[in-house]
């Protein structure tokens, strides 16, 4: 009666003050809040997951005794109220499933890079085998290849001789081309000699007359 008396005299009481409501929580309704919101978390163990309840009641407990700490040191209120409690259990789902996602990511990188690692080696296991079974082949190849090469180093002896022989020849041949180019030159210029004496004794003969045939007729010895 006294407080609504003077709350009548001084009505800037209620016009100017918010009255804080909030109400504490005991801690059996927070751990029930905290089992019923954490109940549908996805790959964590149910040996964790059993204590999560009792680990968020003991956060929000700790920040009650810490804010009546910080109002008696600093003369400051800090309200701890079920809207922050819902927001600690809020953070705490949306951070594991970050942290899932990233973990599962880096598996599922490492899965790769084992799956790759696994190929390689098998690669490897089979190009080493096929090396192995190669081995044969490529000892009678490096035989064919030595024959071929004796073979090949008595071939280019033998081409050796022939293109001895056929060098000499070959000179002699030039030697012979050359007297014959000579031959052909003396009997070019001798040729050149002839055929202005040919070329006369033709237009001499285009000069003979009948006369001059019957004349020779009549000689004995022409």
């Amino acid at each position: 009666d006294a407080f609504r008396e003077r709350l009548r005299k001084f009505p800037s009481l209620v016009n100017c003050t918010t009255i804080d409501w909030f109400t504490r929580w005991p801690s059996d309704a927070l751990r029930t809040v905290a089992a019923s919101f954490l109940s549908s978390l996805v790959g964590v163990e149910q040996a964790v997951s059993d204590q999560l309840p009792d680990l968020c009641v003991l956060f929000h407990s700790s920040v009650h005794e810490l804010s009546a700490r910080f109002l008696a040191e600093q003369r400051r209120h800090y309200y701890v109220t079920p809207t922050s409690y819902l927001e600690l259990l809020a953070s705490y789902k949306s951070l594991l499933s970050k942290r899932q996602s990233e973990v599962m990511t880096a598996k599922s990188r490492y899965e790769i890079g084992l799956d790759k690692l696994a190929t390689t080696e098998a690669s490897v296991s089979g190009m080493k085998q096929e090396l192995i079974e190669l081995q044969p082949q490529l000892a009678v190849a490096a035989k064919e290849t030595e024959a071929a090469m004796e073979i090949i180093s008595k071939e280019s002896a033998e081409a050796d001789i022939v293109k001895g022989v056929v060098s000499k020849e070959e000179a002699a041949a030039s030697a012979e081309a050359a007297k014959v180019k000579a031959i052909k030159d003396e009997c070019e210029a001798d040729l050149a000699v002839a055929l202005p004496l040919l070329e006369a004794a033709l237009k001499a003969l285009d000069t003979l007359t009948k006369a001059d045939i019957t004349e020779v007729k009549g000689m004995k010895s022409p």
